[in-house]
């Protein structure tokens, strides 16, 4: 028994000391890559040069050379003036525009630019530049932002803005996980927010009952009602299977219908759309925090090698992680059950008896949805007063935060509220999803940002666009 113990404790003492000498050699860097953005609420920092390795302690999934530009964004050096028979392209978006997991070259605005230069319909003598815009963490309200303060003086000709899931909750939250990398008890309210200023008839403060009335939700908010998170946990069989929650999805989208957006693009038309900055002090405690870290932590510095940790504890998360999913393969009633937690925690009216109410973290969905609206058709009216045309790049179906049920619904929302309103559109869910199904990865698995392929297809995907245009 003593030797059996002593071969186990050599074997563990073995592992650990070849996780540390590869963690030595392969170490993981923490970088702060953003500074505070008086407008914008935060962009990448100017002239930096970094290593990006993600947020594990050592490299794990890849190693990326980063370098920003002069204005603060992951792009090569642009003049403001556009010269003389160049096609200008500018993407709007967060981390997945910014693409820091994959090399400069592999991003999807620098695909596009490859394809578009090398393309013979497309080029025409033209000379085509992609400047990428993006900033990661951001939302769609601050995409807008981003083209008002930087991107509309270089003059692009074409605007695309990328969408996930994610991007339309920052629209109307203050705080950000920007600030978790600054030594402060509280996350800060950084975030500039939207929201659409009630009608005359509707109380100070509430959102427009005719709005949230327009799509008829009501049904899903009181199934998570019904679905309380502590019976469904003992009880799977009280979630419904997957062929239900497939046709509950699709029962919902059959209430998105082009007339009722157009009905809500006409109402939305007249209402203000109400902009909150960052309250100075919070504005000058982010900035102070952070110039006080770099100077104590980082000796000066925006990067450093990350602290190693026990590599044995490591190695087990990801042992279980992976027995989990193995689990939820086995049996997909675990993946619902994950589902449903995930939708009842971000969904699920605080009061029962208010279904359109909302909960301590997150907003009513649909008004959600609408400020977004909002702040699209105010994107958009820029866009087309300057002459230039205005594509969102849709990819909610496929990188999937809040539950598959609200990504869906998202992706036909924006679908025909861009048709309605002549914006266009590039359903890259839809083509990401293909990939996926022919076994084609498209995300790091544990980052969860695109990988090369994502990136790829992103940027093939807008291709296709210009070039059919």
């Amino acid at each position: 028994m003593t030797a059996q113990i002593l071969t186990i404790v050599i074997l563990l003492a073995f592992i650990e000391l070849a996780g540390k000498t590869y963690a030595y050699f392969n170490p993981g860097y923490e970088n702060l890559y953003a500074i505070p953005d008086r407008v914008v609420g935060w962009r990448l920092t100017p002239n930096l040069e970094y290593i990006h390795t993600g947020s594990h302690w050592y490299e794990n999934e890849f190693r990326v050379k980063v370098k920003h530009n002069s204005l603060g964004f992951r792009d090569s050096e642009r003049s403001v003036s556009k010269p003389p028979g160049v096609t200008r392209i500018a993407l709007l978006g967060d981390s997945s525009v910014s693409a820091r997991q994959v090399a400069f070259k592999n991003t999807s605005g620098q695909t596009l630019e490859k394809l578009l230069n090398q393309n013979s319909r497309t080029k025409k003598s033209k000379i085509y530049e992609v400047l990428n815009f993006g900033i990661d963490g951001i939302g769609v309200g601050q995409s807008f932002l981003t083209y008002r303060q930087y991107a509309s003086a270089f003059d692009p000709d074409y605007v695309f803005l990328f969408v996930f899931e994610g991007d339309i909750w920052r629209t109307v939250s203050p705080q950000s996980a920007i600030t978790d990398k600054i030594s402060s008890s509280r996350r800060l309210s950084i975030r500039p927010v939207f929201n659409i200023k009630s009608t005359p008839s509707e109380s100070k403060g509430s959102f427009p009952n005719s709005l949230l009335k327009a799509l008829n939700f009501s049904s899903f908010y009181q199934l998570l009602n019904n679905l309380d998170k502590k019976e469904i946990k003992p009880q799977v069989t009280s979630l419904p299977t997957e062929e239900e929650y497939v046709d509950l999805i699709n029962s919902f989208k059959i209430l998105i219908t082009e007339k009722k957006i157009a009905e809500i693009s006409k109402k939305l038309k007249p209402l203000d759309l109400l902009f909150f900055a960052p309250k100075q002090n919070i504005f000058d405690e982010f900035l102070n925090l952070q110039a006080d870290r770099i100077k104590r932590e980082y000796g000066g510095n925006r990067t450093k090698v990350r602290e190693h940790e026990i590599f044995l504890v490591d190695l087990w998360g990801k042992l279980e992680f992976g027995l989990s999913k193995l689990k939820e393969m086995l049996k997909p009633e675990l993946r619902l059950r994950r589902e449903f937690d995930k939708l009842i925690k971000a969904y699920r009216p605080k009061r029962p008896g208010v279904l359109f109410g909302g909960n301590d973290n997150f907003s009513n969905f649909e008004s959600v949805i609408f400020v977004n609206l909002k702040v699209l058709e105010s994107l958009n009216r820029d866009i087309v007063n300057a002459g230039k045309k205005f594509i969102v790049v849709d990819a909610s179906s496929h990188i999937i935060k809040h539950g598959r049920l609200p990504a869906n619904l998202l992706s036909d929302i924006l679908q025909k509220y861009c048709k309605v309103n002549d914006i266009g559109y590039i359903a890259l869910s839809q083509t990401l999803n293909d990939a996926k199904n022919s076994g084609i990865q498209t995300l790091w698995p544990k980052d969860g940002h695109f990988n090369e392929n994502g990136q790829r297809i992103f940027g093939e995907a807008m291709f296709e666009w210009v070039k059919e245009s």
